[in-house]
């Protein structure tokens, strides 16, 4: 099966259930990050940024690194300090791979890895709304946004929609640590999520 046109095989990874066993880790996921965003780093360096000690995000480096998500950049390292490297430009997920939809054994692992997800786009999201208030003299000019559009989809149309929004913003991707020279832009995230709708109790 031919991969869609927002894939790039050799620069980004989409890992299936099989796959997540030793990677779903809420620190591994944040290094990782890091590295896919700012470039390379040192254990030292992610350290102070993720709040843990070298020791352990020494040790979360190197399991990311056995799962080849990650590699030592030989050509930075200084014989003490060792540098690492995303060797991904993105990490996402599914169960439509052919061959791992998931099971009774690896289930957990997705729930974890999703709900890891899940919260870190809760965080940035409230983040956000938070820095309204320092924000009053450019709210007219700011270009974010929180929406939630009531859709009804068939499956197809459903997948369609993914497709395209995925090709659309595939086009604004970067390589792991390249700066943007165009003056003005600024580190943005896009949360993107297309979910069945389940009604809750009244708000």
């Amino acid at each position: 099966m031919e991969p869609p046109s927002w894939l790039d095989p050799e620069r980004d990874v989409v890992l299936t259930p099989k796959a997540l066993r030793g990677v779903v880790h809420p620190i591994r996921l944040q290094l990782l990050e890091l590295l896919q965003i700012d470039g390379p780093a040192t254990a030292t360096g992610l350290a102070q940024r993720v709040g843990q000690s070298s020791g352990v995000t020494s040790y979360h480096l190197r399991v990311l690194a056995e799962h080849g998500l990650i590699a030592e950049d030989t050509e930075r390292g200084t014989g003490r300090d060792r540098w690492w490297r995303a060797l991904h430009r993105s990490l996402s997920f599914t169960f439509r791979a052919p061959g791992d939809p998931g099971d009774a054994d690896t289930v957990e692992d997705a729930e974890n890895y999703l709900r890891i997800n899940a919260d870190d786009a809760h965080r940035r999201t409230l983040a956000f709304v938070d820095s309204i208030t320092a924000r009053l003299g450019e709210l007219q000019e700011l270009p974010w946004s929180i929406d939630a559009w009531p859709l009804r989809l068939t499956s197809k149309q459903a997948r369609d929609l993914s497709r395209q929004i995925r090709e659309l913003v595939s086009t604004y991707r970067r390589e792991p640590g390249d700066p943007d020279p165009r003056p003005g832009t600024e580190r943005a995230v896009f949360q993107f999520q297309l979910l069945p709708d389940e009604p809750g109790p009244p708000r």
